[in-house]
């Protein structure tokens, strides 16, 4: 399944691990762009301004307009505190 997708969705960044509260954070709106390739499924987000990161972040879940989730572990991140960024995950599918 392809998870291509460009415009605004809401970015939600965690830190979940064993034994430990998970930290979420909601970034929305987000201008992003969104490519997938492989099986398993590994998706880029590339996102044009700093999103707001937890300590630790080692989960993404976008949430695309049309209702639609995808989700995934981090497996690669990318995220200045003042420019654009990305971030690679492996898609919960």
């Amino acid at each position: 399944m392809s998870y291509d997708f460009q415009g605004i969705a809401s970015v939600m960044t965690a830190s979940r691990h064993l034994g430990t509260p998970s930290d979420e954070r909601l970034n929305d709106p987000v201008n992003i762009r969104m490519s997938s390739r492989g099986k398993p499924t590994i998706a880029r987000l590339d996102f044009d301004t700093p999103l707001a990161w937890p300590g630790n972040p080692n989960f993404v879940a976008v949430n695309l307009p049309g209702g639609a989730t995808v989700s995934g572990v981090i497996v690669d991140i990318e995220r200045p505190t003042n420019a654009a960024g990305w971030v690679t995950f492996t898609v919960d599918d």
